[in-house]
C-alpha cells in the first residue's frame, strides 16, 4: 500500500512540475523581464515612468495593443536569443517621441548590463548601462 501511494505521489509530482525561470533587471530608465518556460523564451520591457510597470514585448516587430501608446511603426526588427543574451536589431522605428534607425541593442541577463547603438532623429547615440537584478 505504501509503495503504491509513494509511486502515485512521485508520478503526480513529475506531471505537475513546471520548470520556469524569470529574471527581472532594472536599468536606468527601463525594467526588462526574461521569462523561460515550457513555451519558450519571452522578453519584455517597461519604461519606468511611462509604462508604470506594465510590460510590453521587447524588440517589437509590429504595433500591438501593448506598445501602441509609444510606437507608431517599425521596420526590419529581429531578435536574436543566445542563452541569456538578447540582441535586438531594428532598421527603423517611428515612435511618438521621434525616429530611431539602425538600432542594435544587446541586453545581457547574466552580466546585468545593456549596450546599444542607434541613430535618434538622425544623430548617432550609444548607451552602456549596468543594471540591477
Amino acid at each position: 500500500m505504501f509503495k503504491k501511494f509513494f509511486l502515485i505521489l512521485t508520478i503526480f509530482s513529475f506531471c505537475t512540475n513546471v520548470i520556469a525561470e524569470e529574471i527581472i533587471m532594472k536599468c536606468k530608465n527601463y525594467r526588462y523581464k526574461y521569462v523561460a518556460d515550457s513555451s519558450g523564451i519571452s522578453i519584455y520591457a517597461s519604461h519606468i515612468k511611462r509604462d508604470k510597470k506594465k510590460y510590453h514585448k521587447f524588440c517589437p516587430s509590429e504595433v500591438r495593443d501593448d506598445n501602441k501608446h509609444f510606437l507608431i511603426s517599425v521596420e526590419g526588427a529581429e531578435m536574436i536569443i543566445a542563452d541569456k543574451k538578447i540582441t535586438c536589431l531594428t532598421s527603423k522605428g517611428v515612435l511618438k517621441s521621434g525616429v530611431v534607425t539602425a538600432s542594435t541593442s544587446v541586453t545581457d541577463f547574466e552580466k546585468f548590463k545593456r549596450n546599444s547603438e542607434f541613430y535618434w532623429n538622425g544623430k548617432k547615440q550609444t548607451q552602456t548601462e549596468k543594471c540591477k537584478k
